[in-house]
């Protein structure tokens, strides 16, 4: 493990770096919205959830001549805002019931953990916090088994900061969402480490085959031509290998470049439900400039994607330009994808959200502006969740319905 990232018994805190606080201001503000969400309505009086860190570290990092908090505090903090902040004008007061299970196999970490901890003014024996030291594929079993006991929805969200990319096997993660239906995962993976130390007797273990890596794709990586295009081109097969593999339906990968390694990692948010995707993706818009979305802002897919080959612009930047060429290509994109899809009838916005999440950088927001725009334009008509027709441009709603237009506009064949 590197220096950086090491919490000795003297107190010294490790030097935070740069990627490493972009992951913890995306956590938070993370958390920041999904708290606003789940607890919208003001007859609730109950939110029962656990918060796992999967790689807790000793809590806190220095920064400069500030102590900056780690993600176990990021956690903890983000509970306790979010309990004074929803409370505020309820008539019915609100507890988040939140479980934390902090894991680190490291003893001296899990020491200034503690330490931490105890210096904040948590107690040593808090039930509501659990300190395990070991790995966290060990402990999975019992903590999933733990949230399961406590819990009847299985509410809960990892955070699992591997160093690199070894320590979060595959069927940990498929373990999680196999058993837990509400279980929200964000996962850091070193994808550029593991290209980089790829041999080919890499095949035959378990380690790289279980993201797909096999005799084939280990000989078009070392015979890449082009670095960058190799590059790009070989981690969205990678991408695309952990997505299918990991049990989760919904898969957003963001790119985050280390200046310290000189590397990309790759920070995915996974769930099993579309607003969750939604959410998240919302913040990397908050968030411009610090992370990019693999893909084009359209619609595309992982894996080998022909249009790499045309560009090397591969990743895409959250900032205003790309918002603007993004309702441009959704605007193109957009009118065929929901004609394949509707065949003919109807077409739930809720489905088609699903069906196409997980290959675009657009919010939901983003998707209902481009198809109010087309219901403007006529080539496609919207029904209320009622089944009545909706004045064209009015604002679109997940349970709204889209049909073809009964008189299609003069471009419609070529469109759809």
């Amino acid at each position: 493990m590197a220096k950086n990232f090491i919490w000795g018994p003297d107190g010294a805190l490790p030097r935070i770096e740069e990627h490493t606080k972009r992951k913890l201001d995306v956590l938070k503000n993370y958390l920041d919205v999904y708290f606003d969400t789940v607890v919208r309505n003001p007859a609730q009086d109950r939110l029962n959830i656990t918060l796992v860190d999967g790689f807790s570290g000793g809590g806190a990092y220095q920064d400069g001549p500030e102590t900056r908090a780690g993600s176990p505090l990021v956690l903890l903090n983000a509970v306790q805002q979010a309990a004074i902040r929803l409370n505020v004008g309820r008539d019915k007061p609100l507890e988040i019931n939140a479980k934390f299970i902090f894991v680190d196999d490291e003893p001296e970490h899990v020491a200034a953990l503690r330490r931490e901890l105890l210096s904040r003014g948590y107690a040593a024996d808090d039930p509501q916090i659990t300190i395990l030291e070991g790995t966290f594929a060990e402990h999975l079993p019992a903590i999933i088994q733990q949230i399961n006991v406590t819990q009847r929805k299985g509410r809960s969200i990892f955070f699992l900061d591997q160093f690199g990319y070894s320590d979060v096997p595959m069927s940990s993660i498929q373990a999680i969402f196999r058993s837990l239906d509400r279980a929200e995962v964000v996962l850091n993976f070193a994808i550029d480490s593991l290209l980089n130390y790829l041999q080919e007797a890499s095949a035959d273990l378990q380690l790289y085959r279980q993201f797909g890596i096999d005799a084939r794709f280990i000989a078009d990586w070392r015979q890449r031509k082009d670095e960058n295009m190799g590059r790009a081109i070989t981690q969205r097969a990678l991408m695309a290998h952990i997505q299918a593999n990991s049990g989760a339906k919904f898969f957003t990968p963001f790119m985050l470049w280390s200046r310290t390694d000189n590397r990309w990692m790759m920070l995915a948010h996974l769930s099993q439900h579309q607003a969750a995707r939604d959410k998240m993706l919302g913040v990397h818009w908050q968030e411009q400039n610090s992370f990019t979305h693999v893909g084009s802002g359209g619609l595309f897919t992982l894996g080998y994607d022909t249009r790499l080959i045309e560009s090397c612009d591969s990743l895409f930047n959250f900032s205003a330009i790309d918002r603007s060429a993004l309702s441009r290509e959704l605007v193109n994109a957009l009118p065929s994808e929901v004609h394949r899809i509707m065949n003919g009838g109807e077409l739930e916005v809720s489905r088609l959200l699903s069906e196409i999440g997980n290959r675009t950088a657009g919010t939901n927001d983003d998707i209902f502006q481009v198809l109010s725009e087309l219901a403007q334009a006529r080539e496609l008509e919207v029904l209320s969740a009622k089944g009545k027709p909706k004045r064209a441009g009015t604002q679109i709603a997940v349970n709204d319905r889209l049909i073809m237009p009964s008189q299609p506009t003069l471009f419609f064949p070529s469109r759809w």
